[in-house]
């Protein structure tokens, strides 16, 4: 986003019910697995989002699920607008130009507001790591205090990041504050390999001119967070990247290109720690580090295109061979979804990553041609992790929220989006989706003014991504994304390492052959995580049987599972593995059994044969035939002369 200074007339005119969300999200989907193509007969839905005269355009595969208010709103004063998300557990944090607000989002289609905190320094960038949130301040306040006040950047001031404990969702408590150089116009969290109880902070921001503190080329600064004890954290390093290398200026422009701002810091920094990699945005340059050693960041390349304006933010795909950046023209205060300003310029660079270096491969930006009466360009999002996809979901002010697939690098797509109406005037300052990112099965969106968005991917696309569960998001430090129910579980060969795992139950343990029979498998209390999914594997053809969830005290509920059939007699494994415990594997062997013998004949008389049995059975049988015969002739003849029936004598 713009630095505040640009603003006019101011310095700048839970577990449970995480897998209920998963479960329900899955449901859903799964209704729609017959659908072929990409949101066909998905349709648009609204839910439980009120209808209103600015009800938005729904792209295919979409639900708007709910609509919450920005509670700090004071009409169309940007004093009071909303900025980034963070996501902690079943919380939500979103960042406001006036402090933050916490939502409960445990029922995503009914989020409730836990907490607003006062505490006012633009622009409020947020991340959320356990009960820690930090929060970045980019304005020049009189101190670090909540109740402080707006001052010039010539005088004594402050500004940087404040740290709060979210012990208590409902009453989080300022815990710390630490002073940067140039203040935090949005920052970066990554883990700290010397301390795991700690993380570090890579605080980005950039000179803006005439200020006490401020001149020259930002350096980038670290600050380190002890996450039992917040109250110490403090800067721990600073490193300017640009050091021995030639920073973008005005003399670099090229003839009919963007008039590429100067770098004079950098605007944000996407960390991957899993890989070792940052992308940072850097205003006039794009940068690839290495973060193998997270307090000592190293440029691998310095990139640069004559079409960006503003670098200001970058998305990894999830195997880290591609990147897209986005580029902020104009600041997020001008409409480039016009056909005035053409389909390159504040828009998304798609860019491949191999052998360590960058290569500009593609440009995408929305189809949609908006009012200028709206601002519209690129601006934040993350990956949406749809295995073996480049998918992400982004936002462009008020272009909406799209949902683009960068898989094939000659043809990004929207494959849908999100995207209300003009409010019938231009707001003075910026206004839209600020950021949109994947949670739990949903995308949430930060609305500047009109407040927070929650939308569902119905397409069966999805089903995987709806079943992945984060429980926690930074953005600006991207997960590496596994999905292990995709893969078979494998039990250890050695007798003695198979008795050592835990045993899941089965009634009957023992099944007939030749038929295809039901058991019913459970686990004590305490064997999963509360509310996670649990697949039931039939491991002779590695495939799933039965899908449930664990309950509240970590057991596997009795959960019925048909066996394919007719089986043959022997043992078969059947293997129960949580998405979150997957490590833990639960065994239990089904014998299936041959049925018992029948019962032997009668002993025959000594000296007999088969044969004299044969002739004697026969012979038996011949005789009680023509007696029963004759019975049946006496009997018609004494009805025929009237006399009772009676034996013959």
């Amino acid at each position: 986003m713009p630095h505040a200074a640009a603003r006019s007339g101011r310095r700048g005119a839970g577990a449970t019910g995480r897998r209920w969300r998963a479960v329900a999200a899955l449901g859903a989907l799964a209704s729609t697995l017959a659908v072929a193509a990409f949101g066909a007969g998905a349709g648009t839905g609204r839910s439980a989002a009120a209808a209103e005269p600015r009800d938005p355009a729904i792209g295919p595969g979409l639900e708007w699920v709910a609509h919450r208010d920005n509670p700090f709103r004071q009409g169309d004063d940007p004093d009071f607008i909303n900025s980034d998300l963070a996501f902690t557990g079943d919380h939500l944090v979103q960042g406001n130009f006036a402090g933050f607000s916490v939502w409960d989002i445990a029922d995503p289609g009914n989020p409730e507001l836990r907490a607003t905190v006062p505490c006012a320094g633009g622009q409020g960038d947020v991340s959320a790591v356990g009960r820690v949130v930090i929060v970045s301040i980019d304005e020049t306040m009189s101190s670090d205090a909540c109740d402080a006040v707006r001052v010039p950047e010539t005088e004594e001031n402050w500004e940087g990041l404040r740290i709060f404990d979210l012990t208590d969702p409902a009453a989080p408590r300022y815990a710390a504050a630490v002073r940067t150089r140039c203040g935090s116009h949005t920052h970066t969290v990554v883990p700290d390999p010397a301390d795991p109880s700690s993380v570090l902070v890579y605080v980005s921001a950039y000179s803006r001119g005439a200020s006490l503190h401020c001149t020259g080329r930002n350096p980038l600064q670290i600050v380190r967070v002890p996450l039992d004890a917040p109250d110490d954290a403090a800067v721990v390093g600073e490193l300017d990247l640009f050091d021995g290398r030639s920073a973008f200026g005005p003399g670099d422009r090229v003839p009919g290109g963007a008039e590429t701002r100067s770098t004079t810091g950098c605007h944000d920094i996407t960390a991957y720690p899993a890989k070792g990699l940052a992308v940072a945005a850097c205003r006039g340059d794009g940068l690839l580090l290495s973060i193998a050693d997270p307090l000592h960041p190293v440029v691998l390349q310095q990139v640069r295109d004559p079409a960006v304006a503003f670098w200001h933010s970058g998305i990894f795909d999830n195997d880290a061979t591609a990147v897209v950046f986005q580029d902020e023209l104009g600041d997020g205060f001008i409409n480039t979804c016009s056909p005035a300003f053409g389909a390159d310029r504040g828009a998304d660079a798609l860019w491949s990553l191999t052998g360590g270096a960058l290569e500009r491969r593609a440009t995408f930006k929305i189809p949609r041609v908006q009012s200028d009466l709206e601002k519209c360009v690129s601006h934040s999002g993350g990956l949406i992790p749809v295995p073996g996809r480049f998918i992400v979901a982004q936002a462009w002010l008020e272009g909406g929220v799209s949902v683009i697939d960068f898989s094939d690098p000659a043809a990004p797509t929207e494959l849908t989006f999100f995207d209300r109406p003009t409010y019938g005037y231009a707001m003075d300052y910026t206004a839209g989706i600020w950021s949109v990112y994947y949670y739990d099965g949903y995308l949430y969106a930060s609305d500047m003014y009109d407040g927070l968005e929650v939308i569902r991917l119905t397409d069966p696309l999805f089903a995987d991504a709806a079943r992945y569960d984060p429980g926690e998001l930074n953005p600006q430090s991207q997960p590496t994304y596994t999905w292990v129910w995709r893969e078979a579980p494998v039990l250890p060969a050695a007798e003695a390492e198979r008795a050592a795992l835990p045993r899941l139950s089965v009634e009957p343990a023992a099944v007939p052959e030749g038929t295809t029979a039901t058991v019913a498998v459970s686990l004590p209390p305490g064997s999963l995580d509360a509310g996670e999914t649990v697949d039931v594997w039939w491991m002779p053809g590695a495939r799933v049987l039965a899908t449930a969830t664990a309950a509240a005290d970590g057991s596997l509920p009795s959960t019925p599972v048909t066996l394919p059939g007719p089986l043959t007699a022997g043992g078969y494994d059947l293997v129960a593995r949580g998405d979150r415990t997957s490590d833990r594997l639960a065994l239990a062997t089904v014998e299936v059994a041959a049925p018992s013998p029948s019962a032997a004949p009668a002993a025959r008389p000594e000296g007999g044969d088969l044969n004299g049995w044969l002739v004697a059975g026969l012979t038996a049988m011949v005789a009680a035939v023509a007696g029963g015969a004759a019975v049946a002739v006496l009997r018609r003849r004494a009805l025929r002369r009237g006399r009772p029936e009676g034996p013959v004598s």
